[in-house]
């Protein structure tokens, strides 16, 4: 009987324990269940962890409120763990894309300077996104297609930005007629 007494402290600690258990599951699933209704019901969140951010970014991007998903990818990749930063990142430059390409083909090339910074968004989030996994293959054919879409000619020589210890080259040299003064790849020919 003795041992029983020097026992029920312990006894009471575990069953006050196992209570705290209890009730803090009990708020997990209620949160969870709160969550996939709020889901099931297409509305936003408004919470603040990363993946409730997420969600509610991917939410806003798919009923076309894009500038609201890109500020909420934005926090959410601030707060989140790699695969959801490099989720965030993704989803972002494919909005940028998106953005970019129906401009295009609402306006044409005309638009090509609101185009423009789209597509250095769009890049640059692409990029943000191979950093956190070199590996992924769909960032890869993305960033891809944002290059051939908008080459990046960062560090090209071109004519306009000859070295300057060239003094010895003569200006015939230094600024080409036709098809090598113009930056990129030429079309239509073979």
């Amino acid at each position: 009987m003795a041992r029983r007494l020097r026992l029920f402290p312990w006894m009471l600690l575990l069953l006050a324990l196992s209570l705290v258990a209890q009730v803090w599951t009990g708020m997990n699933l209620y949160k969870a269940h709160t969550y996939n209704q709020k889901l099931a019901t297409e509305e936003v969140q408004g919470g603040k962890s990363a993946r409730e951010l997420f969600a509610d970014a991917w939410l806003l991007a798919d009923k076309g409120q894009v500038e609201k998903a890109l500020e909420l990818y934005i926090e959410a990749a601030a707060k989140g763990n790699d695969a959801i930063r490099k989720a965030a990142y993704f989803n972002s430059g494919n909005l940028y894309l998106s953005q970019s390409v129906e401009i295009l083909e609402n306006e044409g090339y005309v638009a090509w300077d609101k185009v423009g910074p789209l597509m250095a968004l769009c890049k640059e989030n692409y990029s943000k996104a191979l950093l956190i996994d070199p590996d992924w293959i769909d960032a890869k054919y993305n960033l891809e297609l944002a290059l051939r879409l908008s080459p990046s000619f960062a560090g090209v020589k071109t004519p306009n930005r000859y070295n300057e210890d060239d003094d010895e080259v003569d200006e015939a040299e230094k600024r080409p007629d036709g098809w090598p003064s113009i930056p990129g790849f030429p079309r239509g020919m073979p």
